[in-house]
């Protein structure tokens, strides 16, 4: 008979067993479907960023340590200097490392680095739930909501900016959580490393450094500390500035200056495109204010939206019941009870105060809602956390046939998750959900990325047994960037026209940054379409073909 140390340790190792189980699953399936993605439309641009660094660095160290005048007449200018560069730079050096000199191995490769960051970013995330609700049952529940979205689940593998942020940003929430915990001179250190680390991947990382500020102050205030934290603040502060001038060299010449400006580029970007939302063509610097909400509604898996919804409104109702009895002689410390509702309170600020923020300076957006999905993980935690309330009332009224029923939703759920992402492999980016409608695609843009382009380019290829094939693309997305991804082979029986009628094929993916859609009337009468790519009922790209070749 097993004893009470025996059946503890069974169990400890059963937790183990299944928590390094589905990491390891997770890993494997990244590693199988890597290379399947096409190249995102701004990849290119981030290389053209990440070798500008480089050169500038070089430049910067052999005007220091050389001193030679050579290095002087040749000094390098930075381009684009909002734009951090500490997941580019490195996967742009490992890169040269390793040895890579073809453009397929080259995108695959950086492929590769953003799913390792993701996926590690992935393993924070679950510590982050783990913290909070100290159950791993929870916590791997929340890792699974979180990676089977398939918009998360897709750009995992491509999106070296928004997703690379997201992850970063969640490990940066797990060392804040740390340090607001028990700020020590060590974990003031980590901090102010890895917040610099964020904040070199987007400015935007500076929202958490804010928020930690902000809450260190009211903590101290309440005297939730029993030791003195000023030189823990000093240290944070100081090692923070450091750190982020060492990881943004665009900071490395005058740093308050060149900060303030990429704040401000960041808070309100001069772009004039145009976004198509809700069936017209709507300028990006003039958003409608519910954007964002509504991307975020029509993208995300519906139970998700719904425990959200539930989790935000009960967290919104603690807190203002919480804030009303409030006086002037009643300690603070009624606003939380505990380190968990603290952790609450931040997760419903960290998705707030960023659309609030968006709405009212009116910042310019533009593809989605892309630019925002570091609070996507804080959805997923606030949503979690009405289903650990769901699960509580369930138990305390001891209705275990609700719970069973509950249980078999949700693993309905996650099943048919992963199925729509197997089944509409690797075109998971394009996911709409109940609330966008029918035929998504004649409201809101679809395949932004141009990553469809890919599968097109291969199709034609493998369709045709044509020597050489010009193709021409009406839509905004370049056909080049795919080039990239295609084999030598195929590259060289493939040509790139500008000229629509000496094309043998017309790729249109319905992106018209300029609300140029009108475009389409210049197709040559003598096309007809070829094919037609549809996830589900959303229309992604269409290909057309020279009727005399049909």
């Amino acid at each position: 008979m097993l004893s009470n140390k025996n059946i503890i340790n069974r169990n400890l190792l059963d937790k183990k067993v299944i928590i390094l189980f589905f990491f390891v699953i997770y890993f494997i399936i990244g590693n199988v479907v890597v290379n399947d993605y096409g190249i995102p439309f701004d990849e290119d641009y981030q290389r053209i960023i990440a070798q500008n660094r480089l050169d500038y660095i070089a430049n910067f160290l052999s005007n220091i340590f050389l001193q030679s005048s050579d290095a002087l007449k040749n000094e390098v200018e930075i381009m684009w200097p909002q734009y951090g560069v500490v997941f580019e730079l490195p996967a742009l050096w490992l890169e040269k490392v390793v040895g890579l000199s073809d453009t397929r191995s080259q995108s695959f490769f950086k492929h590769y680095l953003i799913f390792i960051a993701s996926f590690i970013g992935s393993i924070f995330f679950y510590s982050i739930a783990l913290k909070r609700f100290n159950s791993w049952k929870l916590a791997l529940l929340g890792t699974l909501f979180l990676v089977s979205s398939p918009r998360i689940f897709a750009e995992s593998f491509y999106n070296s900016k928004d997703i690379i942020f997201m992850y970063f940003f969640i490990i940066n929430t797990f060392f804040a959580i740390i340090f607001l915990e028990k700020p020590n001179k060590f974990n003031s250190i980590m901090l102010s490393f890895v917040s610099a680390l964020c904040i070199g991947v987007s400015v935007r990382g500076i929202i958490l450094t804010i928020l930690v500020l902000y809450f260190l102050w009211i903590k101290s205030l309440r005297k939730d500390y029993n030791f003195k934290i000023t030189n823990s603040v000093i240290t944070l502060f100081l090692s923070l500035i450091f750190f982020t001038i060492l990881f943004w060299p665009s900071l490395w010449e005058n740093p308050i200056n060149n900060f303030t400006n990429s704040m401000t580029i960041f808070w309100n970007y001069d772009h004039d495109q145009f976004n198509f939302y809700l069936g017209s063509f709507v300028p990006a610097q003039v958003n409608h204010w519910h954007y964002i909400p509504l991307w975020i509604c029509i993208t995300t898996p519906l139970l998700i939206i719904i425990l959200f919804v539930y989790g935000f409104l009960l967290s919104i109702r603690r807190i203002f019941c919480r804030l009303i009895k409030i006086e002037s002689k009643v300690d603070l410390n009624d606003l939380w009870r505990g380190f968990s509702e603290f952790q609450d309170l931040i997760f419903v600020i960290l998705v707030f105060a960023p659309i609030f923020l968006t709405i009212v300076f009116k910042s310019t957006l533009y593809t989605g809602w892309r630019h925002l999905y570091f609070i996507y993980p804080f959805i997923v935690l606030i949503g979690l956390n009405a289903l650990r309330i769901i699960y509580l009332r369930l138990h305390l009224i001891k209705a275990q046939n609700i719970k069973r029923i509950l249980n078999l939703i949700i693993s309905i759920f996650i099943i048919s998750n992963f199925f729509w992402i197997y089944k509409n492999h690797p075109f998971q980016n394009n996911y709409f959900n109940f609330f966008a409608g029918d035929k998504p695609h004649n409201n809101f843009e679809v395949d932004y990325w141009g990553l469809s382009n890919r599968f097109v380019l291969e199709k034609i290829l493998n369709d045709d047994d044509k020597q050489i094939i010009a193709v021409s693309a009406i839509s905004v997305t370049s056909l080049a960037h795919n080039f990239n991804i295609l084999t030598e082979k195929q590259k060289k029986r493939i040509r790139y026209s500008k000229d629509l009628k000496s094309s043998d094929y017309i790729i249109n993916n319905n992106i018209f940054l300029w609300g140029d859609k009108n475009k389409l009337k210049k197709i040559p009468g003598n096309f007809e379409v070829y094919y037609e790519l549809f996830i589900d009922d959303i229309l992604v790209t269409t290909i057309y073909k020279s009727s005399s070749k049909i």
